[in-house]
């Protein structure tokens, strides 16, 4: 049987058989181990609404899952214990797939991919789908306190979208509703409720599209706020867990806990769609007696992770760095068993840090700033904006159809150092509803062939009173996005100004050590006309009123 090079090789038994494990050798290699799982095929059905069922299709199986990294045969052990059980052969095939994503050799401030081939993170969150009430009746506002969901359909929708416009990134939560398969009782699991996952990753890999998956996000086991609170039972006694303290610190507990992750990892583990294994969702935000708890956890337990999928990415978040106090917890992320560092910030006019009000641009720039390490590649990992004090998604979305917000949260911290695009939150409610996808393409078109780990890239800031002006000065390219400071969202969408047109806009890189080269403008909005000029390190913007972006190749 031929597997394609870092594709998957999927091979179910009969339940009664009892393989508890495959091992996969080359010859004179190292044996490589992959659990078994119980399988539930499924089906995927879809009323006249055009909501999703999803059912059992089918006895459910023993399954295994390998990804094959090296061209040739592989000969594999099933085993029962220490009995085995049976024997067989992969072929292995060459393939034209990259392989995993890992922080560079050449340079760990950015992602590569295992056969060298860049990899920059363009693209949003992507965590769920959408769900609507169901009615009670024919009466008219009743509903039931049921939910349906699109499900898959959504996933077809924005993967394809997010594809055709360059996009290789999304965020899903694996504990989510649609996603978890975690029962009420703890170590418990619903094989049927993975079907759901499994049909995003097999999107995700068609569309070319890499996954980091949360694992959790519930902040407390009462119930008061439902979507953050998870119930769990002991399968024995029926109790629960005393607080936050003692889950996290409990063998019980944790016991119960890696039941559940394993089960995932079985199932994704070293798949090379997977870009990361993310444990939390701001764990801070846990109602624990102390931030030690969670961060004490969170070394322990990422190493662990970590042995569990090799070929994967480890990591953790942290709540919206809008306050000061956010800065030690940050700090204390910045450990090495994180294999690259994340950042959440949103504008939020509530917000304490008076740089989380007003200018996107800015709060992008200094969130880097703050959080990255020198050896770490670092990511805007939600970004996007709120009501006061996260009390709902902005009032403004509604009126941003040219997808101000969005630009100015997704594309800044690249140019200030990221390793991808900001990730945006609220997907469905503005990029989705406000068709923002394509918004995703002229950045995607500006790094596409940039070698990120052979640049040396070194950040530069131009921006004058009128214009952001950030850029990546490297060693064949230079990279730069300019933006009138005049379309703001508190300019047009609130004041309801009409930005200025730029003339005459000029800039000297020679002050950066740039002195000519072929440049190439890349338009988000289209709206600058004219050629842009280089000659001597002054560089001369043709007449602009929303902003563009540059490559230099350099001589």
């Amino acid at each position: 049987m031929g597997v394609p090079r870092y594709g998957r090789w999927h091979k179910e038994f009969e339940r009664q058989r009892g393989i508890d494990r495959i091992a996969f050798r080359q010859k004179g290699g190292t044996a490589v181990v992959r659990p078994t799982f119980l399988h539930q095929p499924a089906e995927f059905l879809y009323d006249e609404h055009g909501y999703e069922t999803i059912k059992a299709s089918g006895e459910m199986v023993l399954a295994v899952r390998f990804t094959p990294t090296e061209i040739g045969e592989y000969e594999y052990r099933a085993l029962r214990g220490e009995e085995l059980v049976e024997t067989g052969t992969l072929t292995c095939e060459p393939s034209d797939h990259h392989g995993y994503v890992e922080v560079s050799r050449r340079d760990p401030r950015y992602f590569a991919l295992s056969d060298g081939t860049p990899y920059c993170a363009i693209g949003p969150d992507l965590c769920w789908p959408d769900s609507y009430a169901l009615p009670a009746s024919r009466e008219h506002f009743e509903t039931s306190g049921k939910r349906a969901t699109l499900g898959l359909g959504d996933y077809r929708r924005w993967f394809r979208k997010l594809a055709k416009n360059g996009g290789n990134y999304a965020r899903l939560w694996a504990s989510c509703p649609y996603f978890d398969a975690q029962t009420e009782i703890a170590g418990e699991l619903d094989p049927l409720r993975f079907g759901a996952l499994d049909a995003v990753v097999t999107l995700a890999w068609e569309h070319g599209i890499r996954l980091k998956i949360c694992l959790e996000h519930f902040r407390s086991l009462e119930p008061t706020r439902p979507f953050f609170a998870r119930v769990l039972r002991h399968p024995e006694d029926g109790r629960t867990p005393h607080d936050m303290d003692d889950w996290f610190q409990s063998p019980v507990w944790q016991d119960f806990w890696w039941r559940r992750v394993d089960a995932y990892l079985a199932r994704y583990g070293d798949d090379p769609t997977i870009m990361a294994w993310e444990l939390w969702n701001e764990i801070n935000c846990c109602a624990t007696s102390d931030w030690s708890v969670q961060c004490e956890w969170t070394r322990r337990v990422l190493p662990d992770l970590k042995r569990r999928v090799p070929r994967n990415l480890v990591v953790n978040s942290i709540g919206s760095f809008d306050t000061e106090s956010s800065q030690s917890w940050y700090d204390d992320f910045k450990m090495d068993e994180m294999d690259f560092q994340q950042v959440h910030r949103y504008l939020d006019q509530g917000a304490p840090m008076e740089i989380c009000r007003n200018d996107p641009p800015e709060f992008s720039v200094e969130a880097i700033q703050r959080t990255r390490r020198p050896d770490r590649p670092v990511l805007l990992a939600e970004t996007g904006a709120v009501n006061d004090a996260h009390t709902g998604p902005f009032r403004y979305y509604r009126s941003d159809d040219r997808g101000i917000i969005f630009h100015d949260t997704s594309f800044p911290a690249f140019f200030a150092g990221a390793a991808g695009t900001g990730n945006c939150w609220h997907w469905e409610e503005y990029i989705d509803q406000k068709c923002l996808w394509s918004g995703f393409r002229p950045f995607a078109d500006l790094v596409d062939g940039i070698q990120f780990d052979a640049e040396g890239f070194k950040t530069f800031d131009l921006t004058t009173e009128h214009v952001w002006f950030l850029g990546l000065n490297g060693n064949r390219h230079l990279l730069a996005w300019v933006r009138s400071k005049a379309d703001s969202w508190y300019a047009v969408l609130r004041d309801g100004r009409k930005p200025p047109l730029w003339r005459d806009q000029e800039f000297d890189l020679g002050r950066i050590g740039v002195r000519g080269g072929e440049v190439e403008v890349f338009r988000p909005w289209r709206d600058a006309r004219g050629q842009v000029r280089l000659t001597g390190g002054s560089l001369r913007l043709p007449p602009f009123r929303y902003g563009l972006m540059l490559r230099i190749s350099l001589p």
